[in-house]
């Protein structure tokens, strides 16, 4: 059963129930992954070791917790069924923009990597890595990698959303994505979502976003990846 959180931003809906959300200019592809892929990430995961250790090349503070990057063999088995949701974002945006539309935003994402002589070259899943965070682990501002980026929660215990500092800042544990400044009153610059088990958003890597700490003995994981064109 499909949890899809309520918003008041402008949001599609595709035939198959995605959403697009676009709280700001960049578009964010919203979906879910069913549970035995969820179970895959995590147990894969828990195999990682030392070896694997992916924290020295992440913006991520994980000093309680750690991330992993996950063997290629895994990669390569995982990458088709990604590839589908980057597919389905791609043809959401041709239902909402219109095929010139949704081919120009593509096109644009080339030139900002300047990729532009690749027009028709083909995505490739470059980066696929778990993070298991802990207590006071956060995520400052920052982007990433490739041209599309996403992120799954695999697991999210609801108790991390329940306690927050003393502060204005009250989205522990959730994640944040900031496009451009605020300049008006009425122009949000930034876009908290308290993720769930099984969400999964796919949005252009440039996108910055945060995770705010969270404030209880719990573990959370979550599996990132970023495509890139070959």
């Amino acid at each position: 059963m499909r949890r899809m959180f309520k918003t008041n931003v402008p949001t599609f809906v595709t035939n198959e129930g995605d959403q697009v959300i676009t709280p700001f200019g960049p578009s964010i592809f919203q979906t879910e992954i069913p549970q035995n892929i969820v179970k895959d990430l995590i147990d894969e995961g828990r195999k990682l070791t030392k070896e694997d250790d992916f924290n020295p090349k992440l913006a991520g503070n994980l000093k309680y917790g750690r991330s992993y990057h996950y063997k290629r063999d895994f990669i390569d088995r995982l990458e088709p069924f990604l590839k589908d949701k980057c597919e389905k974002y791609f043809n959401a945006l041709i239902d909402i923009a219109g095929p010139k539309q949704a081919s120009l935003i593509y096109e644009t994402m080339l030139v900002q990597h300047n990729l532009r002589e690749r027009r028709q070259g083909n995505l490739r899943l470059d980066t696929l890595w778990v993070n298991f965070s802990q207590k006071h682990d956060f995520n400052p501002p920052h982007d990433h990698s490739g041209i599309l980026s996403f992120v799954i929660y695999c697991k999210v215990p609801e108790e991390i959303f329940t306690t927050q500092a003393d502060s204005n800042n009250q989205h522990a544990g959730e994640i944040v994505f900031q496009y451009s400044d605020r300049i008006a009153q009425f122009m949000g610059s930034e876009y908290p979502i308290k993720p769930y088990e099984g969400l999964m958003f796919l949005f252009p890597s440039k996108l910055k976003h945060y995770v705010p700490p969270y404030w209880v003995d719990a573990e959370r994981i979550s599996v990132s990846g970023n495509f890139v064109v070959i």
